[in-house]
């Protein structure tokens, strides 16, 4: 980090500025360097929590069981993740206001990770208890699946506060100007562990879960947390005064900000739209290994060679792809990628027959998916004020988690149960992805009358303030 200004006998410095943070480019590169390797740890262990499925699905836990253990852990995270986001905007520390969450919620996150794959140990521990017995045979689930479930859902609440404050830290130390290019190294930094965990470490956890479990775990947590304490964070104004002592006023005051206007609620139903997009990668997933009956090691070798795609792509064409991003808006090129998306899906329904079709498919995918990845790093700054941007993103989060969590028990996965179609999982993603991209066009243009707005008004202001 430095305070810019001209070198003796150079001219003058190139130097990059958020909030009061200022960067000389090697500077920038020093931050970006480390917060690669804060991305590489995390995506491993965002790899390690998609066992827990499998782990369920194997003991013969139905996508319906599944699906309540998921909403379990919405209901719980509506109230967690307003809080946490909101608290740590207002937040003001001598280490920063995103860091101290990040320091203390990353290592029960990944501790509680590696508890889940002894699960079953312990369910079966405690039925050598006569009165547990007792008590654990009048509940009509499977035990097993019950401990992991119960586990998963623990594991995810210190899972969502990583993941949102680990975003609002990003926006918060790297310039804006440079976050599409930020963004294309940090995608090409997730698909380098992404074909980590497809190549080397999925097929050993067919049989070895555990040493998984706890061995990236242990990993990624170190690497995690010594890429936090690297980046600092500048220094912020004070958060705008409470207007009364009143106790619900902030949360009177959260709701009003974010769900009154109609600017924002387009921006919600858009993000709802692509979440229920996502949901039918699960019964997918499942087409792949119990209808077309490929073990974890093909699965993986399959995502495996996509992302070696997108790696090579990223490489040639990655932070060119930013830049030009950053030169187009997000804002105007995420549609685009969502109908893709929706074509790829729609291909993947009638093309995807064995692992070679499998591979071909998820090379075009994640390749659309590196220009999405970029796009929607960045779109976030363009859409909500960044003074209360954990706030936004928070709301956005509680919009579509409360409506997924309701849908995805009571209809979508009784819907798949009842199927029993798991490739159908392409035309559901498909039609989503589609809508998804009709609402990117509508955000597009609102955002678009808003920034006219907005210069309309400065161009009034400027004038008047000379006078």
């Amino acid at each position: 980090m430095t305070k810019g200004g001209a070198s003796p006998g150079k001219g003058p410095q190139e130097t990059f500025s958020v909030g009061t943070l200022t960067y000389d480019k090697r500077g920038l590169w020093l931050v970006f360097f480390w917060l690669m390797w804060n991305d590489f740890s995390i995506t491993l262990l965002e790899q390690v929590t998609s066992l827990n499925a499998i782990l369920m699905r194997d003991r013969g836990a139905s996508y319906t069981l599944m699906a309540s253990f998921a909403t379990i852990g919405g209901l719980l995270g509506m109230g967690i993740n307003p809080i946490f986001s909101t608290w740590s905007d207002r937040c003001r520390t001598r280490f920063g206001r995103r860091r101290p969450f990040l320091l203390v919620a990353a290592p029960l996150f990944a501790v509680s990770l590696s508890g889940i794959a002894f699960m079953p140990d312990f369910y079966h521990f405690l039925t050598g208890f006569e009165s547990a017995a007792a008590m654990l045979s009048l509940i009509p689930i499977n035990g097993e699946v019950l401990f992991i479930g119960l586990a998963a859902t623990v594991n995810g609440l210190f899972n969502a506060v990583v993941l949102a404050i680990f975003t609002y830290y990003y926006w918060d130390v790297v310039p804006e100007v440079v976050l599409g290019r930020f963004n294309s190294l940090a995608k090409i930094v997730t698909v380098a562990a992404g074909m980590v965990w497809s190549f080397w470490v999925i097929g050993y956890a067919e049989h070895h879960t555990k040493i998984v479990y706890i061995g990236v775990s242990a990993f990624c947590l170190t690497i995690y947390m010594v890429s936090v304490w690297r980046v600092r964070e500048g220094q912020y104004p004070p958060p705008e005064p409470r207007k009364t002592s009143n106790p619900l006023e902030p949360i009177t005051d959260y709701f009003r900000d974010c769900f009154t206007e109609p600017y924002y609620l387009w921006i919600f139903f858009g993000t709802l739209l692509f979440q229920l997009g996502n949901l039918g990668g699960n019964f997918q997933f499942f087409y792949l290994r119990y209808d077309l009956g490929m073990d974890l090691a093909t699965t993986g070798w399959i995502n495996g060679v996509g992302l070696l795609a997108t790696t090579l792509f990223g490489l040639f064409l990655g932070y060119t792809t930013g830049s030009w991003i950053d030169r187009l808006k997000p804002v105007r090129v995420l549609p685009a990628t969502f109908f893709v998306w929706a074509g790829l899906s729609l291909i993947s329904f009638f093309y995807i027959r064995d692992k070679e079709s499998a591979a071909v498919m998820a090379v075009l995918i994640n390749i659309n998916m590196f220009a999405f990845g970029i796009a929607l790093g960045a779109v976030t700054v363009e859409l909500f004020p960044r003074s209360k941007i954990g706030q936004f993103c928070s709301a956005q989060a509680f919009f579509y988690q409360t409506l997924i969590m309701i849908l995805n028990p009571l209809v979508i996965s009784p819907f798949f149960d009842w199927l029993k179609f798991n490739r159908g999982g392409y035309l559901w993603s498909a039609a989503f992805q589609f809508l998804a991209g009709l609402v990117g066009i509508k955000i597009y243009y609102n955002w678009k009358q808003m920034r006219n707005a907005e210069r309309r008004s400065d161009e009034y202001i400027r004038p008047h303030q000379r006078c």
